[in-house]
């Protein structure tokens, strides 16, 4: 009997040993103390996640005729201080779009480029206007929780000491809406697609 008793109390910490065994990356993930090195993966190299085809989409419903009003800080409820019309088409490739835009009221008028870099993985935009020297020069991060695009201009300047222009921000509400604002909220531009 006594031989019966030995072996039936040894199999009980055997089993208690190897069920520890068993559990025991479960018991680290639960916040238990690991050995180091002990049940993790080879680290594996994070890969850059592509913008090409968030851009295209993004691109793509930039295309097409544009009512826009703008507004500057200080009059955010009254009724617009410019707008104008914005026509928007494909330049070559679904990565590239050009403009043209008329001010209401006004003479002044303005064309450019809205495109994304492969090669970089950032969106450009260019612009020039009939009432003035320099274009505006900007590249573009995408955001990738929401179909937005953070915009910090670059000088052009000889010394390029002057701090660059606040960063604006194009943000695609839905297939006939989008909006362009600066960051320090000095302007913001409504963009309405028309029939």
């Amino acid at each position: 009997m006594g031989k019966g008793r030995r072996r039936g109390s040894a199999v009980v910490p055997a089993c208690l040993l190897a069920a520890a065994v068993t559990l025991a990356p479960g018991l680290a993930a639960q916040g238990a103390k690991e050995a180091p090195g002990r049940g993790r993966p080879a680290a594996v190299a994070a890969r850059p996640t592509s913008h090409v085809q968030p851009a295209r989409g993004m691109l793509g419903d930039l295309v097409g005729t544009w009512r826009f009003e703008i507004w500057f800080a200080g009059n955010f409820s009254g009724t617009p201080d410019v707008s104008g019309i914005r026509v928007a088409k494909v330049l070559f490739d679904d990565l590239r779009v050009e403009w043209t835009e008329v001010l209401d009221h006004s003479q002044v008028q303005g064309q450019g480029l809205v495109g994304f870099d492969p090669g970089s993985d950032r969106f450009f935009s260019t612009s020039v206007y009939n009432v003035g020297s320099a274009p505006e020069l900007l590249t573009g991060v995408p955001d990738d929780a929401q179909p937005s695009i953070t915009f910090y201009a670059l000088s052009i300047a000889p010394g390029a000491g002057e701090p660059p222009l606040p960063a604006s921000t194009l943000a695609v509400v839905d297939h006939d809406h989008f909006t362009w604002a600066a960051q320090d909220r000095a302007w913001r531009a409504v963009f309405t697609r028309q029939p």
